[in-house]
């Protein structure tokens, strides 16, 4: 047999002197528990904002990719600004791109930076080769894009010269020298800008996704455990102080058999 003490009695117990300041302390804590629990989960939503904010803001081309090296797999859809000539005798078309389900090809130029190295810009889509839009402009020009890193398809193909079936930056190495960046820059918008163009296509690769800062928010879980540990150990310590108290006092009591 084991005694259970009723509502009242427990309620009683509760608005005793010491079971009141016990409950002052626990509400402080709790509060202090919830508000940092909260303040943790903001921080944890504040450096995914500013992560996201710091990699889609665009970075010189020439900060991602440097001649002759590979891109880090971090620096992968990367916004960028590049800003050079392009060499319209470089020119490639890579063959069989669709776009809207339309069949055409990709404009692929290489734009010759400051400090004379060179980027292969997708300049956009167009439904052919001798379509208008596809010679590339002649005066400088600024592109913003996003980096996008080499295909590996279809390598030991032998097009027409002139054409491409993949973009490879170790492929066009060979025809446009070894000052050739890794990688290449799909063009989203062009200063300043000409008519008629390709329609540029969309990046397949984009920053959307950072890193989850997993320690804030554990941190605001922990908080979050504390406060309900707190209202636990309290519920279970008053029903243990009551229970004691009504032991002493049948009324306030209610016989339980074993189970």
């Amino acid at each position: 047999m084991s005694n259970r003490p009723t509502p009242r009695a427990v309620l009683r117990t509760a608005v005793t002197p010491r079971w009141l300041g016990f409950a002052g302390l626990a509400i402080i804590f709790i509060t202090c528990a919830v508000v940092l629990g909260r303040w943790q989960w903001e921080r944890t939503q504040d450096i995914i904002q500013a992560e996201q904010a710091a990699q889609s803001a665009p970075r010189p081309v020439e900060e991602v990719s440097e001649p002759g090296g590979t891109l880090a797999n971090e620096l992968l859809g990367q916004p960028v600004l590049a800003e050079g000539n392009y060499l319209g005798a470089g020119q490639v078309m890579v063959l069989h791109r669709s776009f809207n389900d339309q069949p055409g090809v990709w404009v692929v130029t290489p734009l010759r930076l400051t400090d004379g190295s060179l980027i292969a810009v997708l300049r956009g889509w167009l439904p052919d080769a001798g379509a208008p839009g596809a010679i590339a402009p002649d005066d400088r020009v600024v592109v913003a894009g996003v980096v996008q890193p080499d295909e590996g398809f279809y390598l030991e193909a032998k097009p027409a010269p002139g054409t491409v079936v993949a973009i490879s930056s170790v492929e066009l190495r060979k025809l446009w020298g070894p000052e050739t960046r890794p990688g290449y820059v799909t063009l989203a918008t062009q200063q300043p800008a000409f008519t008629p163009a390709p329609t540029p296509v969309p990046p397949t690769v984009v920053t959307d996704n950072v890193a989850f800062p997993i320690q804030n928010f554990f941190y605001a879980i922990q908080w979050l455990i504390f406060a309900a540990f707190a209202i636990v150990v309290y519920g279970r310590w008053l029903w243990r102080d009551a229970q004691e108290m009504s032991a002493k006092n049948p009324e306030d009591s209610t016989t339980v058999a074993p189970s």
